[in-house]
């Protein structure tokens, strides 16, 4: 998409509004669509003035008339015109040639990138993760603040750079979650080295690496081929209970009350990602908790 003759066709639909759902679901991946959208509400924002072709003819008719008189006019009625053609070129040029590209997931959603390499990323809920397309080819380095999956196609060094450490492989499958305080990285294919404050790690494919505040550092093996979100559950391997109730927020847009609640709890277990009332059931149930859920904003869970 958007690399053949067939470009300004295509965009010329979407603007237009003909696109099939399957042809916006499928733009909606590609890395330039951001700035497309970007365009367009910057278009839409400049104030446009409708042009009166009846009004103008009559004008220019009457003109002819005293051509020499009126010729200064001519030259001030364009410069509105040539003032909006300028602004529209400056934003083609803002978001077009922009090197730094971002992509950012909500709540309860799971997000596909396909990188400049060819490489692929997926977000889980509430994740962020930026980069710069002109250096790519050179320097592949990303900046993620949340949750992802890659599969990274062999090639130079690539970087994952987060808070908590940095992460780097030439050509594997790996997940990592960094949040505040939280990090943990998961290899399920090929090799990734890990440099978190002074200590390195290397991890090969069924290992994997967590570092907690006030816990020490934790490896351990498994046996899974991808991570357990894609397949929309949550899961955890003896997590205190804080991170638990974290991605129960971030899955489906809620704010749990902890009041009385030892949030440093060793949890194991799992919970759905698509469906509320048996994640909550779930996770409360095996705790012993009674909950409820606000009925002033239906996004606030009080425990009892």
């Amino acid at each position: 998409m958007l690399n053949d003759k067939k470009d300004d066709i295509f965009l010329s639909r979407w603007m237009n509004k003909e696109l099939s759902k399957e042809e916006i679901q499928e733009f909606k991946l590609h890395p330039e669509y951001k700035h497309y959208i970007k365009i367009i509400a910057g278009a839409d924002a400049l104030d446009l003035k409708k042009y009166d072709i009846e009004k103008e003819l009559s004008n220019l008719k009457s003109k002819k008339q005293d051509p020499i008189k009126n010729k200064p006019n001519l030259v001030i009625k364009f410069l509105p015109y040539l003032t909006i053609a300028a602004s529209i070129v400056i934003i083609l040029g803002i978001f077009l040639f922009n090197p730094n590209t971002s992509f950012h997931s909500n709540y309860g959603e799971q997000l596909t990138v396909t990188l400049p390499d060819g490489s692929e990323m997926i977000l889980n809920a509430k994740s962020t993760a930026s980069f710069n397309t002109k250096k790519w080819k050179e320097n592949r380095i990303l900046v993620l603040d949340g949750e992802a999956f890659f599969k990274v196609k062999k090639g130079s060094k690539f970087t994952v750079n987060t808070k908590n450490g940095k992460i780097s492989v030439l050509g594997t499958q790996f997940n990592v979650q960094s949040q505040n305080d939280f990090f943990e990285v998961t290899c399920y294919e090929g090799k990734v080295t890990i440099a978190y404050q002074k200590q390195v790690e290397i991890l090969t494919a069924g290992k994997g690496y967590r570092n907690l505040k006030n816990i020490q550092p934790k490896s351990w093996s498994f046996i899974d081929t991808t991570p357990s979100w894609l397949s929309n559950t949550s899961s955890f391997k003896s997590i205190p209970l804080k991170y638990v109730f974290k991605e129960l927020e971030e899955q489906y847009n809620l704010q749990i009350k902890t009041v009385n609640i030892d949030l440093e709890t060793i949890y194991t277990g799992t919970f759905p990602n698509n469906n509320k009332d048996i994640a909550l059931k779930t996770v409360f149930n095996t705790l012993g908790i009674e909950y409820r859920i606000s009925q002033d904003d239906g996004k606030t869970v009080i425990l009892e």
